[in-house]
C-alpha cells in the first residue's frame, strides 16, 4: 500500500502551503519507507525530490522549505513491495529523461513480461512498467497501460511536454477529488478522509438535513477511467477496458491465486491460498481466508 496526492491551481490562488504539509504527512499512514514530490518549475522543467525517509522528515529539508508552490505538484508516500528504498530509483515520482513523471499506488504483476529481456531497467520497482507504458509512441497510451498491464493502479502524472496538464487514472485502487469552488483549485489523493482532516473540511446541515460541505465538492473518480485536467478545467473523462489476466502465472498458479473482492474496501486484489498472510493491494488489511466466504 502506497498513497498519492497533489493538486491543480486552475485560477491564481495557490493552495495553503501549510494544509499541503498536513496532507502529506497524512498520508504517511499509508507507506513510511520512502517519500517524494514532482513539479515543473518556471523554466518548464521537471524538478523531483525524493528519498528513503518518511514525508514527515522529507518536508524538513530545504527543497520544501524554500519551495514556493506551483501551480501543480504531484506527491507519494510509498510502502515497499518490490525494490529496496535504498535505491532512490524505486522511490516515487519516478520520472524519464524526456520530463514525464508518475506517482502510482497499487501492485504490478507482469512487470517482468513488460520489460523482457530486450528493455533497460532503472530500477527494480513494479511502478517502472507504468512509466514505460506511457512513454510508448502509442496515440493513446493510457490505453495502452490498461490493454497491457496486470494488476492496479492509481497514477498521477505529469509531463514537460504539456506544462499545464495534470493527468488520473485509475484501475481497482483508489483515488478521491476535492474541488475547492472559491479557491478554484482541484485537490486529488487516495483516501478523502486524509483530505478531510488536512484542508480542515466540515460537514454542515440545516434543519436536520445535510447541505454539503460548502466551498468543497466531493468527486471519486470511477474505476477504470481517466481524467485529464488542462487550465480550462475538465479536459477528458474517459472509460478504458482493462487486462483481466495475469499472464505471468503459470497453470500451476491459477490452482491456488485468484482476484478476489477485498472486504474492507471492496477492490480486487491478488490472494494467494498458499500464502500464510495475505494482505490487500489497495487498502493494506490482512484478509484471512475465511473472510473470503462470509
Amino acid at each position: 500500500m502506497c498513497g498519492i496526492m497533489g493538486y491543480y491551481a486552475f485560477g491564481n490562488k495557490l493552495p495553503n502551503k501549510q494544509k499541503i504539509e498536513n496532507m502529506f504527512v497524512l498520508l504517511e499512514t499509508r507507506g513510511k519507507d520512502a517519500s517524494g514530490f514532482a513539479f515543473l518549475n518556471s523554466r518548464n522543467e521537471l524538478e523531483v525530490v525524493k528519498s528513503d525517509v518518511p514525508a514527515s522528515e522529507l518536508l524538513k529539508k530545504d527543497s520544501w522549505k524554500q519551495l514556493n508552490l506551483p501551480k501543480i505538484m504531484i506527491f507519494h508516500t510509498r510502502l515497499k513491495t518490490q525494490g529496496e528504498p535504498s535505491n532512490n530509483m524505486n522511490n516515487h515520482p519516478l520520472f524519464t529523461k524526456k520530463g514525464l513523471a508518475i506517482v502510482h499506488n497499487g501492485m504490478i504483476y507482469n512487470d517482468k513480461e513488460i520489460f523482457g529481456t530486450k528493455e533497460k531497467r532503472d530500477a527494480e520497482v513494479d511502478s517502472e512498467a507504468i512509466l514505460l507504458q506511457l512513454s510508448s509512441k502509442s496515440n493513446d497510451p493510457i490505453k495502452h497501460v490498461f490493454e497491457t498491464l496486470d494488476g492496479g493502479f492509481a497514477v498521477a502524472s505529469i509531463n514537460k511536454a504539456n506544462p499545464t496538464t495534470l493527468t488520473l487514472f485509475r484501475k481497482d485502487n483508489p483515488i478521491e477529488l476535492y474541488y475547492n469552488s472559491e479557491d478554484d483549485i482541484l485537490y486529488f489523493c487516495s483516501e478523502r478522509r486524509i483530505m478531510q482532516d488536512a484542508l480542515k473540511i466540515k460537514k454542515y446541515s440545516k434543519r436536520g438535513f445535510r447541505i454539503g460541505e460548502k466551498e468543497y465538492n466531493s468527486y471519486t473518480l470511477e474505476n477504470n477511467h481517466a481524467l485529464i485536467l488542462k487550465p480550462e478545467g475538465v479536459h477528458s473523462y474517459k472509460q478504458y477496458y482493462p487486462k483481466r489476466f495475469y499472464t505471468n502465472w503459470t497453470v500451476n498458479d491459477l490452482d491456488d491465486i485468484l482476484d478476489v473482492e477485498c472486504p474492507y474496501c471492496l477492490t480486487l486484489t491478488r490472494f494467494d491460498f498458499s500464502s500464510p498472510i495475505n494482505r490487500c493491494s489497495t487498502c493494506g488489511e490482512v484478509i484471512p481466508e475465511d473472510m473470503l466466504y462470509v
